[in-house]
């Protein structure tokens, strides 16, 4: 197997996450916002407790292949320019966002678990519900990092078309932005609101999309150069 079709294996990477991704929130679409009422976040931990920690599951597998399409994304641009530190941050953003997903997807499974085996914890459980929202709320910048960073190597080596660097720059914008709405904490920008939550998290789905489907159509530079020299002239 060529190097260049193991990027590919990389896109298919991402393309996977995304589904998977997608699957656990169709699970959670009934999931109450922070500003609910506590009985009405007990009942629904209790009542969807197989949908929850299900939605968990497809969510941890979504993160795996998240970060492996991230590392792929880092070898691309590593391959361009060896000395530059953009790379390292890219493989970085990655580790660091699929390691606080894989802790919140463990927590809220734990915490759904708990509380229907003990129903004396439901009459505190909106305190850690709401943390965690919080908490995906202001992993946004996590999740802006390596999107930062492989704007920074697009533009720099022109590895992946200028459009894609772009794109990777408003991604991390709006996910920085945000993060920060969480100052603010109520109406349309409390956490997990469609503002703060959906734009942000559509947005960086179709960045996903959009650049998977550059690997697996080896769109980056590298791969064809060498694919050529192999072919040899027509």
């Amino acid at each position: 197997m060529t190097e260049g079709h193991e990027m590919r294996w990389g896109g298919f990477a991402g393309l996977a996450s995304l589904v998977l991704a997608i699957a656990a929130g169709i699970l959670l679409t009934g999931a109450p916002r922070v500003t609910a009422s506590s009985d009405a976040i007990a009942l629904y931990l209790v009542e969807s407790r197989g949908l929850i920690i299900t939605a968990a599951l497809l969510g941890t597998a979504a993160l795996a292949m998240f970060v492996w399409f991230g590392a792929t994304l880092a070898t691309a641009f590593r391959q361009a320019q060896p000395n530059s530190d953009a790379p390292a941050v890219v493989l970085a953003g990655f580790t660091i966002t699929g390691a606080l997903g894989f802790l919140g997807a463990s927590i809220i499974g734990g915490l759904t678990y708990a509380a229907a085996a003990n129903p004396a914890l439901l009459d505190m459980i909106a305190a850690p519900y709401t943390a965690l929202h919080v908490m995906a709320t202001i992993g946004g910048i996590a999740v802006a990092l390596p999107l930062a960073a492989s704007a920074i190597a697009i533009a720099r080596t022109s590895v992946l078309p200028q459009w894609a660097g772009w794109l990777s720059a408003l991604v991390a914008a709006v996910d920085v932005l945000a993060a920060i709405t969480v100052l603010s904490g109520s109406g349309i920008w409390a956490p997990g609101s469609a503002l703060t939550a959906y734009v942000p998290l559509g947005l960086t789905a179709l960045w996903g999309l959009a650049l998977s489907g550059l690997l697996i159509r080896e769109r980056v530079p590298e791969i064809a150069s060498r694919h050529h020299a192999v072919a040899g002239p027509a």
